[in-house]
């Protein structure tokens, strides 16, 4: 391929894959999770985080790099080259065990998680944009109801889906020498719907279906800072993330039909604001700038004061720990190819913003992976091994272990570079 060709190629994969991850986290037939615990709250968080992050535990808001762009926090766009264009994408694989009592249910789901692109306007500006999941929810209950008035019961099954996505544009800035400042505008858009299905079959009766769907939308701001210094040969970095509590916008639609799809009752409720939490986290980075480099996250989300859909449930603030580190035998791009791999390793802990029957759920896992080169160049593979467990089998609840694999690419280009033709 020639290279005057390769920045079109990659904007159109931008484009290509932002369309097609927009569609993935939209649709109403797509889960993105398998938790029970999804049908509480907002659902499932998903990490903002690259792959090089989520293999080091997902940590790295004091990260500045110009290998990857580093979503934990605007600022760092700052590490990119003054000509070069980044472009990543990224999927993820996860197969979980949920065990409640002596019932144990294995299930595997598989996504398209993210898309982003920076690249330099100018000496002190950085642009980025890109899309991601916010939370997803995916789960299926059978149960059972009793007629009002009797004894008599007829099987309930609810099914809940939905995704919140994350369409943003990140402005990085540095003021002087090793400060940078960054804000990211994102628009959260999404909807969350669960289906109740009354079998009323066994009574002779037409069977009903209770869908109430939530749409949701509204601008989100998030900031981050980073300052970077020099100690000897060790180079230090230091780093903030803070997004301010902020509304989220939705209107809510419920339909009740039966199975020849006739409609007894068509509505739409009006539109509400919810409050979104506040979050305000830390990081640190150390590198020898050879082979070693180590980061630590410490932050945490405020949900006690956020109130949608919390219904036999209660909303904690969760505060995380989050650490790594990564070790690369050789810098010379002339090296053997596996003393140019990156080798990471990191571990999390977070309590996570659901509490049931008097458990705050856990979240904990230990984290590995690699950075791969392509050829001589700059753009890597990246692969992240993950494995943890979540929630709790105390007072009868249900307690998820989990593997997780991710895999990344991250192509870099030189779009501003003048070429000569000799």
């Amino acid at each position: 391929m020639s290279k005057r060709f390769i920045p079109i190629y990659t904007f159109l994969l931008f484009v290509i894959g932002f369309t097609v991850l927009g569609y993935n986290n939209t649709a109403s037939a797509q889960n993105n999770t398998r938790s029970p615990y999804s049908m509480y709250g907002l659902g499932e968080l998903r990490p903002q985080s690259n792959i090089v992050n989520s293999a080091m535990g997902n940590s790295g808001i004091a990260i500045r790099t110009g290998k990857y762009i580093n979503m934990l926090n605007p600022a760092s766009y700052q590490g990119l080259d003054s000509l070069g264009v980044i472009f990543d994408s990224g999927i993820d694989a996860k197969y979980s065990s949920f065990n409640q009592g002596d019932d144990t249910e294995n299930l595997l789901n598989a996504n398209y998680s993210y898309l982003a692109l920076a690249f330099r306007v100018s000496p002190s500006f950085v642009l980025g944009m890109g899309v991601n999941p916010y939370s997803s929810t995916g789960y299926e209950i059978n149960s059972s109801a009793t007629i009002e008035g009797t004894n008599i019961e007829y099987p309930l099954d609810i099914v809940g889906t939905g995704d919140i996505s994350r369409a943003y544009i990140a402005l990085s800035y540095s003021p002087f020498k090793n400060l940078s400042v960054g804000v990211k505008s994102s628009f959260l858009f999404g909807k969350l719907a669960q289906q109740q299905y009354h079998d009323l079959s066994i009574l002779g009766s037409y069977s009903v279906y209770n869908l109430t769907t939530d749409y949701f939308y509204n601008f989100y701001f998030e900031f981050g800072a980073q300052y970077q210094f020099n100690v000897k040969n060790y180079t230090i970095g230091l780093g903030a993330i803070f997004t301010p509590s902020q509304n989220l916008v939705t209107h809510r639609s419920t339909e009740i039909y039966d199975a020849s799809n006739y409609v007894y009752e068509d509505e739409v409720e009006s539109t509400k604001d919810y409050p979104m939490p506040m979050e305000l986290g830390f990081g640190i980075y150390v590198s020898d700038n050879k082979h070693m480099s180590y980061t630590l996250d410490i932050g945490m989300q405020n949900w006690e004061d956020y109130s949608y859909n919390v219904t036999g449930a209660k909303l904690r603030n969760n505060p995380y720990v989050r650490g790594g580190l990564e070790f690369t035998p050789s810098q010379n791009f002339l090296a053997p190819f596996f003393h140019r791999v990156n080798y990471r390793l990191g571990a999390r802990y977070s309590e996570d913003y659901i509490e049931l029957r008097g458990n705050q759920l856990k979240d904990m896992a230990v984290t590995c992976g690699f950075g791969f080169p392509i050829r001589k160049g700059a753009s890597r593979i990246d692969l992240s091994l993950e494995g943890g467990t979540y929630g709790t089998k105390a007072s009868g609840l249900i307690r998820e272990n989990y593997v997780r694999m991710r895999l990344g690419f991250s192509l870099h280009d030189f779009w501003f570079k003048s070429r000569k033709i000799n």
